[in-house]
């Protein structure tokens, strides 16, 4: 991932963070200049592995069953999943294929001259009781009657088949109906003196729409003390968001507020928890989260490895940025050449421009005392 460079000096005007041209001690309030919406994903990935278990995970099991449901529908990438299947399907065909083999050999003692004649009509009757092979591709042939074993052994294979296709198919189903994420946070969340900000847009803003959200905010402060961040007004619940109008996630710092100066956490916060919890319009869950840590935290924000960590992947890590405010998103029509040209009032739709790339970018409050 590229990034505008700051004196526009070092070449092309662009650092590379993969590259290690950006060092990750000045990531604190480097400026973003995208989405990157991937980055939640990413986060939840290295918040896993920045804590890594010991001793018998296998105490963690509740059933051997669920965990290779879990492992078939979750786990494994499609690719892995095909690979899988197209391996099972191969031993089956050929495993059956020389155990009719050897049944066969020993049942009529055929000579060795005719035993690779054998396996290769073997192979091919193996072929048939899975459906790939037919006489109009291998041409028909007359054949002796198969015996009471070999006609047990196709049977077997054709019903090993049989339950293979339908766990595959079960698992594609599974997996087809995992909810899609619907929902991106900015990368960075705001905090003023006056409040906290956290920008969120629906993905598929132009076929989806979103009901009954629950938002949840949580501060996590010094020794790992949770407080609840409330919405203005006591509201918990959006009753519908669509369109490609950003939300923004509001917590107002007043005296109650556990973000005030008066509490004493400001220069203790560890992390920002945001979640959403939804329905679509297709009547499928919603859920979406997203962690803000403190450049200044001892614990994550601060260690060289997690910010390593997202920069081998070529993203700065999802920051909170104590006095800053987020760019201005919507644009409404006016002549921006003339100066203090009146708005325009539109004759059609739309009505008012969203513009996506000023969704993560912030600029510093110069009025604010709440910086790092």
């Amino acid at each position: 991932m590229r990034f505008e460079a700051d004196d526009g000096t070092q070449g092309d005007g662009f650092l590379d963070l993969e590259r290690g041209e950006i060092q990750c001690s000045s990531l604190d309030t480097y400026p973003r200049h995208g989405i990157d919406a991937p980055l939640a994903l990413l986060e939840e990935k290295i918040m896993r592995r920045g804590a890594a278990g010991e001793g018998d995970v296998s105490q963690l099991s509740v059933s051997f069953g669920e965990d290779v449901w879990h492992l078939l529908t979750v786990d494994l990438s499609i690719a892995r999943l095909l690979l899988l299947e197209i391996t099972l399907e191969i031993l089956v065909i050929v495993l059956f294929a020389l155990l009719l083999f050897v049944v066969d050999m020993a049942e009529s003692s055929t000579a060795n001259a005719g035993a690779t004649t054998l396996l290769r009509d073997k192979l091919l009757l193996s072929l048939t009781s899975v459906r790939l092979s037919t006489d109009s591709i291998f041409g028909w042939t007359g054949r002796g009657s198969s015996s009471g074993m070999e006609i047990a052994i196709l049977a077997i294979q054709g019903w090993f088949h049989w339950l293979l296709l339908s766990v595959a198919g079960a698992v594609i189903v599974a997996r087809a109906l995992k909810p899609l994420r619907q929902v991106v946070f900015s990368p960075d969340c705001c905090l003023t003196d006056d409040e906290l900000t956290i920008r969120m847009h629906v993905i598929r803003h132009n076929t989806v729409t979103l009901y009954n959200m629950q938002l949840t905010l949580i501060l996590v402060a010094g020794g790992g003390k949770q407080f609840n961040l409330p919405l203005p007004n006591n509201v918990t619940n959006v009753a519908r968001w669509t369109s490609a109008l950003p939300m923004n996630t509001r917590h107002v710092i007043d005296e109650t507020s556990p973000l005030h100066a008066s509490k004493g956490l400001l220069n203790t916060i560890m992390h920002i928890y945001v979640a959403v919890n939804a329905t679509d319009s297709n009547g499928l869950p919603v859920n979406a989260s997203m962690v803000y840590y403190s450049p200044t935290d001892m614990f994550y924000g601060s260690q060289p490895a997690f910010r390593e960590a997202f920069s081998q992947k070529g993203f700065i890590f999802p920051r909170v940025l104590r006095g800053y405010k987020f760019q201005d998103q919507i644009r409404m029509f006016r002549n921006f050449e003339a100066k203090d040209a009146p708005y325009e009032k539109p004759t059609k739709l739309p009505l008012l421009t969203v513009d996506f790339d000023s969704m993560g970018r912030t600029e510093r409050c110069a009025k604010s005392v709440n910086h790092l």
